[in-house]
C-alpha cells in the first residue's frame, strides 16, 4: 500500500533526493564513501531532512550489515514509555495483534530485563524508573558487538534535545565506553542547552531551513506528480506558512488539495491555521485587553491538557505578535522578551512560571498602546 501522507511518500531515500541541503549532504556523502564513521550531531529546524539523512548515511556506510548494525530511537518516545508498558515480556507481546505492538515495545521489553538485572547486581529490588530505562535503552544497543568486525554500529537518537543534563552526562560516558563498537547520530534543533563535552565528541552537521524558492520548487514537483492544480500565489503562500519546514509544506499542500479542484492562496490560509494558532491568538488578545487571569488559564490548558510544548507556544506567540498592528518599538521589545523566556525554558526551568511572566510582559508593553 502507498503511504497516505505525501511527506512519507516523498521523503528522501537517496542522496539525490535531498533538496536545499547541498553542503550537509555533500559532507555526509564524502564521509560515507570514505567509510569514515564518527559521532555526529545533525543540527537544524524541524522538517529539514535530519532523520532521513541519518538513515541514508548509515545505509551507505554500513552496506549489507545495515539491518543488523543500525538502530533508530526517538528520545521522546523512550521518555514516554512507562515502566508498566516496558515490563511486558515477549511472550505477552506475541499474543497481541501486530497493530497493537511495535518494534519499540519489543525492544523496551529487553531493555527492562537488562535494567532490572543491573539493579539486582547493585542490591536494589525495586523497579527501574523512566530515566534508568532511557539510559539502558541507549547502553544496550551500544554495548553489543557488531555483526561485522570491519564495521561499527550506528545508533540514531532522534529528538535528542529531550535529554536532560544528567542524561547528557550519561550519554557522554556511554559514548566513551563503547567508542570501539558504536557511533551515535544525534538530531536536535539547536545546540542550546547541550553539554559541551558531548558536542566536542561529535562532528556538527548543520541543516539550515531552505529558502522559499527551494520549497516552492519541491512543491511544484510533487503537485505535478499528484496532478494537483495549484496557482503561483498558493505555492508562495505554502512556502511562507511552512517557514522552511519541508514536511509541513508537503503536508499543507496535501491538505489544501483535498476536496478542491484548484488550490488558491485563500485555501492555503484557511487550511494553515491550526488549533494552536487560534488558541494562542485568543490568549494574547485576552492579555492585551487586560484579562491576564483568563489568558493564563488558557495557557495552562495548552500546556497541561492539550500537551503542547512550551517551545511550540513561544513560536506561536511570536508569529501572532508579528501579525498584530503594533508599532515597531513595542514589537521589538516583545520579541526580545519572547527570546529571553524561550532561553530560560531551555535551562530546565518551570515553563508555566516563565510563560506566565511572558504574558504579563505582553500585557504591560501593550497596555499603553491599547488604552
Amino acid at each position: 500500500m502507498e503511504p497516505a501522507l505525501w511527506s512519507i511518500k516523498y521523503s528522501p531515500q537517496a542522496w539525490d533526493d535531498f533538496v536545499g541541503q547541498d553542503d550537509a549532504i555533500s559532507q555526509l556523502r564524502k564521509l560515507a564513501e570514505s567509510k569514515t564513521g564518527q559521532n555526529m550531531i545533525f543540527c537544524g529546524p524541524a522538517g529539514t531532512g535530519k532523520s532521513c539523512a541519518a538513515f541514508v548515511f548509515s545505509r551507505a556506510l554500513l552496506g549489507d550489515t545495515f539491518t543488523a548494525n543500525f538502530k533508530y530511537l526517538n528520545v521522546r518516545d523512550l521518555r514516554e514509555t512507562t515502566v508498566a508498558k516496558a515490563k511486558r515480556d515477549l511472550q505477552t507481546l506475541s499474543k497481541l495483534e501486530r497493530s497493537e505492538r511495535t518494534e519499540l515495545d519489543e525492544y523496551m521489553s529487553a531493555v527492562y530485563k537488562e535494567a532490572k538485572a543491573d539493579l539486582a547486581l547493585k542490591g536494589h529490588t525495586g523497579e527501574p524508573n523512566k530515566s534508568q530505562l532511557l539510559h539502558e535503552a541507549i547502553r544496550l544497543f551500544a554495548s553489543t558487538i557488531t555483526v561485522s568486525d570491519e564495521m561499527v554500529k550506528y545508533l540514531v537518537l532522534d529528538e535528542a534535545d529531550a535529554l536532560d543534563r544528567n542524561m547528557q552526562q550519561a550519554l557522554r560516558r556511554t559514548m566513551e565506553m563503547y567508542s570501539d563498537a558504536c557511533r551515535f547520530i544525534l538530531t536536535t534543533p539547536s545546540l542550546a542547552g547541550w553539554n559541551t563535552a558531548v558536542v566536542s565528541r561529535c562532528l556538527v552537521v548543520r541543516f539550515p531551513a531552505p529558502q522559499d524558492d527551494v520549497v516552492e520548487k519541491l512543491l511544484r514537483t510533487i503537485a505535478t506528480k499528484e496532478r494537483v492544480k495549484c496557482d503561483d500565489k498558493a505555492f508562495r503562500a505554502i512556502a511562507r506558512e511552512s517557514s522552511g519546514d519541508m514536511r509541513r509544506a508537503i503536508n499543507l499542500l496535501q491538505v489544501c488539495a483535498a476536496g478542491v479542484q484548484s488550490v488558491t492562496e485563500d485555501v492555503v490560509y484557511e487550511c494553515s491555521e491550526n488549533q494552536l494558532n487560534k488558541d494562542v491568538r485568543e490568549m494574547v488578545s485576552l492579555v492585551v485587553n487586560g484579562s491576564f487571569a483568563q489568558g493564563r488559564d488558557l495557557m495552562k490548558r495548552l500546556l497541561a491538557v492539550d500537551s503542547y510544548g512550551p517551545d511550540e507556544i513561544c513560536i506561536a506567540v511570536q508569529a501572532d505578535i508579528m501579525n498584530r498592528p503594533l508599532d515597531s518599538l513595542t514589537t521589538d521589545r516583545i520579541l526580545q522578551r519572547i527570546a529571553d523566556i524561550e532561553y530560560r525554558i531551555t535551562q530546565a526551568k518551570n515553563p508555566f512560571v516563565h510563560l506566565s511572566a511572558l504574558l504579563a510582559s505582553i500585557g504591560e508593553m501593550t497596555s499603553a498602546k491599547t488604552a
